[in-house]
């Protein structure tokens, strides 16, 4: 009620209200602090659109140092290859006058317009601190359009080799069909001489690629067409290499279609599946892994202890076409001293990849971690050591993770957001592979146990078999009990006899 006195009105709430007083008071604090919240968010919305603004007008990408996301991205490209994007787009495509119509936290929606009155909308994805992630029409400059329900493009099958994945496929209409492996750790697609001669390929330029442990020149065949089950990919570009020796591949197919589509590789059915990029909805229970793609290559951060030290944070390649688990490249396991820090080499060998040599150190690893994802124990990597050949090596990266530990998750790559989502397969319920001396021994994705190698002796006739029993117990019985693999490690001075299904033994001692 209102009580007036002095010709003053004083305001008299029941004692019902004022009892509520506090929680009326804590509740327009919290509206308070969000206004707030949302009036700051506004400018500094507006501040990021302004500064965008002023790169256009200067065509200067530095004045954008403070307002990029670390994880800003063009067409899927990230760190210097999407600055250079950017910088094509300010040189290229005049805008005069930016404004939002829209803003969240999590995006903006804004209208650019050029130097001719046309205006396009675009969103702005931000990230957790307000920096501007991506730029749909920075995207869309570069060929890469954002659907609301992506569809599915195409369903491509492959060969499971031990976790490479093998591709049948024609180039340029001709009959010979050929069988690449599929390989994330490479930027483009490659061919052994022999296969592009028998093609007719004709070499247009020279370039130099990368290899682990140093560099090749090598010759390029530009403006070839690639037919793979329903998908027809124009404008390829194949690399022709005279000294790859690959007797289960004719060459390598690269990440080509990750830049075109989201990519679901499925493992337990050996099938590719390809959709648009745009708002994708993941299935199941698997978990978001952030990935880059500063040069061409699928880049993930990872934490790695080798010994039991505290865990190294790393930036490892996402490899498709490597056949072990783990790799560190030279300069990282220099820097980290990991061969001299209580690391415990089982066995000593060379990497050979395009001519290029280098000795490497297998053991194991203790813990590996990649994102959120639960960490990886006890399994097996390879540490480079130094020489001549990869003295002045920059690899760009830490090492390379290989489809012995990727084959054990299905995947979905969606460059254009710079995310893989992971679900463990049939194969993550099998233990890690494991050394016997110089044997490395494994399941594949049917849940055969085999003899995956021979670190030193890659002609082994003995490689691929599938094992039956190890000193009499049964494969089945071995997954099921991964104290019988600590016995066999550990069996130096004895002999280990391995059975494999044809029949056929092999006495390691």
């Amino acid at each position: 009620m209102f009580i007036s006195k002095n010709n003053l009105e004083v305001s008299v709430l029941p004692d019902s209200i004022l009892k509520k007083m506090p929680s009326i008071k804590s509740a327009f604090k919290i509206i308070l602090c969000i206004s707030i919240l949302i009036s700051n968010f506004n400018v500094y919305a507006q501040n990021q659109l302004k500064a965008l603004q002023n790169a256009f007008d200067r065509k200067d990408t530095s004045m954008l140092t403070h307002t990029l996301s670390d994880r800003f991205s063009i067409a899927g490209f990230t760190d210097q290859s999407a600055k250079f994007c950017l910088q094509q787009i300010l040189n290229r495509h005049p805008v005069t006058q930016i404004e939002a119509v829209e803003e969240n936290s999590k995006r903006l929606i804004a209208l650019f317009k050029d130097d001719k009155g046309k205006i396009d909308s675009s969103k702005i994805q931000l990230d957790e601190n307000g920096r501007i992630k991506q730029v749909e029409l920075f995207d869309r400059l570069y060929g890469v359009k954002r659907a609301q329900n992506p569809k599915l493009i195409a369903k491509i099958p492959f060969e499971n080799k031990n976790g490479s994945i093998l591709l049948k496929l024609t180039i340029n209409g001709h009959q010979k069909p050929l069988k690449l492996l599929f390989d994330t750790g490479a930027d483009g697609m490659a061919l052994n001489e022999s296969v592009a001669n028998q093609l007719g390929l004709l070499a247009n330029r020279t370039n130099s690629a990368s290899v682990v442990g140093g560099t090749q020149q090598i010759k390029v065949s530009e403006g070839n067409f690639v037919e793979i089950a329903d998908l027809k990919l124009e404008n390829m570009s194949i690399a022709i290499f005279p000294n790859r020796t690959d007797e289960s591949s004719d060459g390598i197919f690269g990440n080509a279609i990750l830049r075109r589509y989201i990519t679901q590789i499925d493992y337990d059915k050996s099938e590719i599946s390809l959709y648009e990029f745009g708002d994708f909805k993941y299935p199941g229970d698997g978990k978001l892994v952030p990935i880059t793609f500063p040069s061409g290559v699928i880049h993930l951060k990872a934490s790695l202890s080798v010994a039991g030290e505290t865990a190294v944070p790393s930036d490892f390649i996402f490899d498709t076409g490597a056949g072990y688990s783990l790799i560190g490249f030279r300069p990282y396991v220099k820097k980290h001293k990991l061969l001299v820090s209580g690391f415990k080499s089982e066995v000593s060998s060379t990497t050979s990849s395009l001519g290029i040599v280098t000795p490497t150190f297998t053991g194991y690893a203790q813990t590996l971690r990649l994102g959120s994802l639960d960490a990886i124990s006890n399994f097996p990597i390879s540490l480079m050591g130094g020489n001549s050949a990869n003295k002045n090596w920059n690899p760009g990266a830490d090492g390379s993770i290989g489809v012995r530990a990727i084959s054990r998750y299905n995947h979905i790559i969606n460059l254009v957001d710079g995310e893989i989502y992971m679900s463990p397969n049939k194969l993550h319920e099998y233990p890690q592979d494991f050394l016997i001396q110089t044997y490395l021994f494994g399941w594949n994705n049917s849940g055969q146990l085999l003899l995956l190698d021979q670190i030193g002796a890659p002609d082994s006739d003995k490689k691929g078999k599938i094992v039956r029993a190890i000193n009499g117990d049964l494969s089945a019985k071995i997954a099921k009990n991964e104290k019988l693999i600590t016995k066999y490690k550990s069996t130096k001075d004895k002999s280990v006899l391995i059975t494999f299904e044809d029949q056929s033994n092999l006495t390691i001692d």
